[in-house]
């Protein structure tokens, strides 16, 4: 359980971070404010037969998703049809003995209908929705599906404990409404069951009246904020502390709790150090490392967990691990460590959606067994809906885990505008190799008129096309029987260049060659990080090679261009 929350509040957002015994557990960021929990009145603009679903304009950005099994107001066991009655659209029960119930016989265009927020969008989805309303209070969840139920969440195991709070339920329960018991109602007592019905039926009047006055689309009920959220449903007696750096946010969660817990008042503080609170409480540095798709367990193995738009992907690895007595005893420490980081791992990176993870390969039973046990283990206490699958001989495991936004990555991080997202850009040698057939088709083909070329790319490209020395473009100089012009441009995409063609007096012009005897200073930002034989400049664009000078060099550094080409050129310090 949380024994800290630690809450950032500025003019750009709210960052809300869960420490446990100091180390970070959940991270939660509120900007333009969640879809998640909220009630929209929306308007069906699209049926669509083959996905069995729906688009609602709710008035967001993108238009709501709803499933067929998400588009009817009741959870029936009989299926429901529509007619129309005085030009009116009802619903009638027929027998639903294994018919599947095709959205058209829910939804048309044109319908408005009462939808929440299920899913938020992410990337190029947008949200998704469900007409079965529920509320949530801090101990009950109220809804309103038709089935009158009450449910107690599966993560109280104590049996007598479940049967007296579904008893609870089941006397306190309004007509026409459910209850789902929720998991920090283990020991609470009637008066706050019927306090949290109390609110949230007249939560329930206040929406009903709002959707009556209601022009479609609009929104009917907006969720708690995030800080709000997170007392509600995380801050609880186990919490040694909530401490917030904004006085406005501190004093509504002081009257938040005035209503709710008064007893955890005295846990709430007001930070006024000098750092900012992140930064104090170490959870910067904590985010950062939630980034990296490398994370080391104790022994020196590590997982790697990469997202993609499908499914999310766990390798676990040995490492440097070599403490264990054999190779048996490696691979099953190293994967008992393994399951056990991956729940927190998966937690703080709010990651959802469809899961693989690739264990080491374990040749005994026992192992693979041991392995799952841990693995479910550390999944009890997380607040998401979790469905493990078994572990195959190759030690694959196929799991799922509730997602109802973006992941960290997603919130914190864009698409690299160098690699496109894919993580891979094609390398120096591979731009090279391409550029030099590019030269040859345009000096034996396209253009054998032209006396000379100038191509311009990155440094590593260049430098890859004219050798260390100069030998390569020496090379195809000759090759090509034309003179060779490789200039430098650091803001240039590694994976782009430019070719130009002409006369060699207008080459020249364009792309001035150094000049022999040429004095001049050089700084830090002039020098390539490439290892070479000695340091290696650009110096209005050519490469520059200083072979009595350290790679290590620091500090200004005045040069003499000793010898120069089209593209080359070497030279000698001359002191700082």
């Amino acid at each position: 359980m949380p024994s800290e929350i630690v809450v950032n509040v500025n003019s750009r957002e709210t960052r809300v971070a869960i420490l446990e015994d100091g180390k970070l557990s959940e991270v939660m960021y509120e900007r333009e404010g969640s879809l998640v929990g909220n009630i929209y009145l929306g308007v069906v603009e699209n049926v669509v037969p083959a996905l069995d679903a729906a688009f609602v304009d709710c008035g967001v950005e993108k238009n709501v998703f709803i499933h067929v099994s998400d588009a009817m107001e009741d959870e029936p066991s009989r299926k429901q049809t529509r007619h129309k009655m005085n030009g009116i659209p009802h619903s009638r029960e027929v027998p639903n003995e294994g018919d599947k119930i095709l959205i058209r016989e829910v939804l048309n265009e044109g319908d408005k209908i009462l939808v929440q927020v299920t899913k938020g969008p992410v990337e190029l989805k947008g949200a998704r929705a469900t007409r079965r309303i529920s509320l949530p209070g801090r101990f009950l969840v109220l809804t309103h599906d038709g089935r009158g139920k009450v449910g107690v969440s599966k993560k109280l195991e104590d049996d007598k404990e479940r049967t007296r709070l579904r008893d609870l339920g089941n006397s306190l329960k309004p007509d026409e409404f459910g209850i789902i018991v929720r998991t920090r109602a283990e020991g609470a007592q009637r008066r706050e069951f019927e306090d949290d019905i109390r609110f949230l039926t007249k939560l329930w009047r206040s929406i009903q009246g709002k959707t009556g006055q209601a022009k479609a689309p609009a929104l009917i009920h907006e969720d708690l904020s995030l800080v709000f959220e997170v007392v509600r449903d995380v801050m609880n007696k186990e919490t040694k502390r909530l401490i917030v750096d904004d006085k406005v946010t501190y004093d509504k969660v002081l009257n938040l709790l005035d209503n709710v817990e008064p007893g955890l008042r005295k846990r709430v503080e007001l930070y006024k150090g000098a750092d900012p609170i992140f930064n104090h409480f170490d959870v910067e540095k904590q985010i950062n490392r939630a980034l990296q798709p490398k994370v080391w367990l104790p022994h020196g193995g590590h997982i790697v967990i990469e997202q993609t738009e499908a499914l999310t992907t766990i390798d676990v690895n040995s490492g440097k691990f070599t403490g264990a007595k054999n190779l048996e005893d490696t691979v099953v420490r190293t994967n008992v460590e393994a399951a056990q980081e991956i729940a927190p791992q998966l937690r703080l990176r709010d990651i959802g959606g469809i899961i693989v993870i690739d264990f080491i390969d374990m040749d005994k039973q026992k192992h693979r067994e041991k392995v799952m046990t841990e693995l479910r283990k550390a999944f009890k206490g997380d607040r998401m809906r979790t469905r493990i699958m078994h572990i195959t001989p190759l030690g694959l495991v196929e799991m799922t885990r509730k997602r109802t936004a973006q992941s960290l990555q997603q919130k914190l991080t864009s698409t690299c505008p160098c690699c496109g997202g894919t993580g891979y850009i094609l390398s120096a040698d591979t731009m090279a190799g391409r550029i030099a057939e590019e030269l040859r088709v345009r000096a034996k083909r396209d253009e054998p008129d032209a006396e000379a070329f100038a191509v311009v790319a990155d440094p590593r490209v260049c430098l890859t096309l004219i050798g260390p020395q100069g030998e390569e473009a020496d090379r195809l100089e000759t090759e090509l029987g034309k003179d060779l012009y490789f200039r430098c441009d650091e803001g240039v995409h590694p994976e782009h260049y430019d070719v130009f063609s002409g006369s060699k007096r207008d080459i020249e012009k364009q792309f001035p060659v150094l000049k022999k005897g040429r004095r001049l200073q050089i700084t830090s930002e002039d020098v390539l990080p490439i290892p070479s034989e000695g340091m290696t400049a650009i110096v209005d664009g050519c490469i520059v090679g200083l072979p009595e000078v350290s790679p290590k060099e620091e500090g200004p550094l005045k040069i003499r261009i000793t010898s120069a080409d089209r593209s080359y050129g070497r030279a000698t310090p001359t002191g700082k």
